[in-house]
């Protein structure tokens, strides 16, 4: 899968036309698009330094054209959580065709085709209808890989519901993760990934995403179940969850599975001081969070 047909946004004149002719010599055609609107087909976008506020421009360009490489064209030394990858300013061509191969390589990996999910199949869980873990993990690790190698934030969040004394876990399971996955579904991005794990776990993965967003994500979803109410006979049944998150710092090494076991060390924590709360990993990013909370948690809902 090769990376031909660019579009180039930067509203600069004398810096467009130096990337033009540098994107062009990297062997990229460059399509007449100027805006996120205009966007077709393209393989990657590229966002110029002076594009304003290019996040949200980056979040457009995704909406407009889903399968593109959003691409930041910055001087070194800054960087852009908002892009998929970086290239660095003055533009290489030479340097340029090299990181093309590998972000081609990097795109093949991650957009490779699921096989169409069938009920009864093991791909979908049948009462949340996320992918299971198993099918879709190859998913999960291209994304950490990718985020390392870029240099942009990811974050993970493991959830479960707390424990039930109104009336048996097992017979609302259904109603319960039903519940769950709709206040998931309301609460994520189109880029978020909700993986089921086990039978009472729910993984998300979020790229593009640092550890204070992750917790407003987190916090949004606790806070939305916490609302909700289950009639269960004669009884009303008020459920709740616990969510641990991490975030993978871009400066470092890191492993999906250590997201995963940090994560998990968050869920414990937040189900062992009573539950119906968030609580992250202390990492470094966490404890600059840790400043504004000093508890190192986010209650989400307070009764």
């Amino acid at each position: 899968m090769s990376l031909k047909l660019a579009a180039l946004l930067e509203p600069k004149e004398p810096r467009r036309r130096a990337l033009a002719q540098g994107l062009a010599k990297a062997g990229l055609k460059l399509s007449r698009a100027a805006d996120p609107a205009e966007l077709t087909n393209e393989d990657l976008v590229v966002l110029g330094p002076t594009v304003p506020s290019p996040r949200r421009v980056a979040q457009l360009v995704r909406e407009q054209r889903p399968g593109a490489l959003v691409v930041g064209a910055l001087s070194k030394g800054f960087k852009a959580p908002w892009a998929d990858a970086v290239v660095p300013l003055p533009l290489s061509p030479n340097d340029l065709k090299v990181r093309l191969l590998e972000w081609a390589a990097v795109r093949k990996a991650s957009a490779a085709p699921l096989p169409p999910p069938r009920p009864g199949d093991g791909i979908l869980d049948p009462l949340t209808n996320f992918y299971t873990f198993n099918h879709f993990k190859e998913v999960l690790f291209v994304e950490v890989k990718r985020a390392r190698r870029y240099g942009f934030p990811l974050a993970l969040a493991l959830l479960a519901f707390d424990p039930l004394t109104e009336a048996d876990d097992k017979e609302l399971q259904p109603q319960l993760l039903g519940g769950l996955s709709l206040a998931i579904r309301r609460s994520l991005r189109d880029t978020d990934y909700p993986v089921q794990q086990g039978s009472d776990r729910v993984l998300l993965l979020m790229p593009h995403t640092d550890l204070a967003g992750a917790l407003i994500v987190a916090r949004r979803i606790c806070e939305r179940v916490a609302r909700a109410t289950l009639q269960h006979g004669d009884q009303v049944v008020n459920p709740t969850i616990s969510i641990g998150v991490a975030a993978g710092d871009p400066a470092r090494e890191y492993a999906f599975s250590d997201l995963v076991r940090q994560a998990q060390d968050g869920l414990a924590s937040a189900q062992t001081r009573g539950g119906n709360r968030v609580e992250f990993f202390d990492t470094a990013a966490a404890q600059a969070q840790a400043q504004m909370t000093p508890a190192g948690g986010v209650p989400a809902v307070r009764r």
